[in-house]
């Protein structure tokens, strides 16, 4: 019977099964498996198969007379189809797709098949033509019903333009302190820092490297993405400096004396230069910037309006600088009855950075910078206290007490002999807490004073309409409104204050980088930790409560 039912189409492109009533009862049920054997044995098994309408026509054919319902009709139960392809974008239309459905019987797919899908879809710009064959070639593989889908094109997304930078063409003295000499044989001279940087009049300080245009973007689609151009930021002129007369991104010395980078530009301070501070030459204090090549002996005081440079070493004396103080070798200090009693004295509006420090009190409006090690020191700073070198290998602070408005940075804290060393940090946390709580009675205030108002709302309300006075409601709905603004606006601070607080919290730490050692008392904000145990490299963080190590 099935024989009767299926039969080929003339062109050989479908198959067609009639829906017909059995016979009689006793007539065998046909499966979907006997279908199956039939378009294998008319080698047509590779044709696409209509599932869900082959289900319903074995329905009918195997239901009873009694339940037959409808005519005898021929139906389409599978057909032959070519291999097809379709595009698609992801939805910023930067990346496109092809999608290939393996033939059912039918042709595969040609290269101008792929083709004539990317013209469709519009996809003419990023097209990857490798991808494109490769895909073409397992197309081929696939199976009937199988689909392979690859993303064939790439758009670009514009690049920005790069600002104008400034390229420094002399060396900075506060990094030379940082990074010794390097001898013939590779190795390390800790002591020879080098000569002073100094610059001769005419000589090319800065050159600024002009902005870029930027590379522009596009979609697959061709849609052009403009891009943004840098921004042509001017080199800014300092003192003992100008534009050379060849080049004007070029900045030259308009005199001898020592370089002072800044980030528009290269000051130049015709600075006093000394042998040595000692008895015979007296105390110093100059309006400008001092250079002294040796050592400033004990008992002497150098003061000056700029930086302060020393190639040697600092005894027992009082430096006082409206700029840095750069100490190339390092502080001797020594305790006359305690802690208490130091007698070795620094005082900069800038940063300090010396090699080392024994005994010495250092205050800093900027960094204060200790590439080695600092001994029983007293430091303060209103930025960060930094005690390691530019490799972050060596640097150890035992002893004495330090303070940092900012964070600190050690690579050892402590000693093994349990030395008592004591390190605040983030010492402006307590100010913020208290503008916090501040901001905190300001809007339980704004809060009572808009319950009084709508309390006299209220009893406003309450009165017969004739007997409430116009300027008194008007009045009513202006305070309520400027409260209504004010705890909007109370409610922004806190909120922004609370995110600045919260990464602070993460910026504003006690890093240490090797080993912590017992008798350290590490304080962030109000919060101490005293440290009863080795630590290993860590990061010691507050959450305004306590203070805990995290590792690093």
């Amino acid at each position: 019977m099935l024989q009767q039912l299926l039969r080929l189409s003339n062109d050989g492109r479908r198959v067609y099964m009639t829906v017909i009533p059995k016979a009689d009862e006793n007539t065998p049920r046909i499966e979907k498996k006997h279908i199956v054997e039939w378009l294998i044995d008319q080698k047509v098994a590779s044709f696409f198969r209509f599932e869900e309408t082959i289900v319903k026509v074995l329905d009918k054919i195997n239901a009873s007379n009694d339940e037959w319902k409808g005519e005898p009709d021929d139906v389409v139960i599978a057909e032959r189809r070519d291999a097809s392809v379709a595009a698609r974008f992801d939805e910023q239309k930067m990346t496109a797709f092809l999608r290939v459905n393996g033939a059912c019987g039918g042709n595969p797919i040609k290269g101008s098949d792929l083709l004539a899908s990317l013209k469709e879809a519009q996809i003419v710009r990023g097209v990857k033509k490798q991808t494109l064959q490769k895909l073409l070639t397992a197309s081929a593989r696939l199976k009937p019903g199988e689909y392979l889908e690859a993303p064939i094109a790439a758009g670009k997304w514009p690049i920005p333009g790069e600002d104008s930078k400034l390229a420094f063409l002399v060396q900075d003295s506060k990094a030379r302190i940082l990074r010794p000499q390097e001898r013939e044989d590779g190795t390390v001279d800790m002591r020879d820092l080098g000569k002073m940087v100094t610059v001769q009049e005419g000589q090319p300080l800065a050159k600024r490297i002009p902005p870029t245009k930027g590379i522009e973007g596009f979609r697959v689609d061709g849609k052009v993405l403009p891009t943004t151009p840098g921004k042509d930021i001017p080199l800014r002129l300092f003192p003992g400096s100008d534009f050379s007369s060849n080049d004007e991104n070029i900045v030259v010395a308009t005199t001898s004396g020592m370089p002072i980078l800044h980030p528009e530009g290269v000051e130049v301070d015709n600075a006093l230069c000394m042998k040595s501070v000692t008895v015979a030459t007296g105390h110093v204090d100059f309006e400008g910037s001092v250079v002294i090549n040796g050592d400033v002996n004990a008992g002497m005081r150098v003061s000056a309006t700029g930086s302060i440079t020393v190639g040697g070493v600092v005894e027992t004396a009082f430096l006082e600088a409206g700029g840095d103080i750069i100490i190339h070798n390092g502080i001797l200090g020594k305790q006359l009855q305690g802690d208490q009693e130091i007698t070795t004295r620094m005082r900069a509006k800038g940063s300090v950075i010396v090699k080392f420090a024994q005994y010495a009190h250092i205050e800093a409006e900027g960094d204060i910078i200790i590439s080695q090690h600092a001994m029983h020191c007293t430091t303060r700073t209103n930025s960060n206290l930094l005690i390691c070198d530019q490799t972050k290998r060596t640097g150890t602070l035992t002893g004495g007490n330090h303070v940092a408005r900012c964070g600190v940075k050690v690579v050892t804290l402590g000693a093994t002999s349990g030395v008592v060393t004591r390190v605040h940090a983030f010492t402006g946390l307590e100010a913020m807490m208290i503008d916090t709580i501040q901001l905190g009675k300001e809007l339980e205030s704004e809060h009572e004073q808009l319950m009084k108002v709508k309390d006299a709302e209220m009893k406003l309300l309450q009165q017969p309409a004739n007997k409430r006075p116009e300027a008194l409601i008007e009045r009513l709905a202006w305070t309520k409104t400027h409260h209504f603004e004010r705890i909007a606006e109370i409610k922004a601070k806190m909120d922004s204050s609370s995110s600045e607080l919260n990464t602070l919290y993460r910026s504003h730490t006690i890093d240490v980088l090797k080993h912590c050692f017992p008798g350290v008392y590490c304080q962030i904000g109000e919060s101490t930790l005293p440290v009863t145990s080795e630590l290993g490299a860590c990061r010691l963080v507050t959450n305004g409560k306590e203070v805990y190590p995290e590792p690093l």
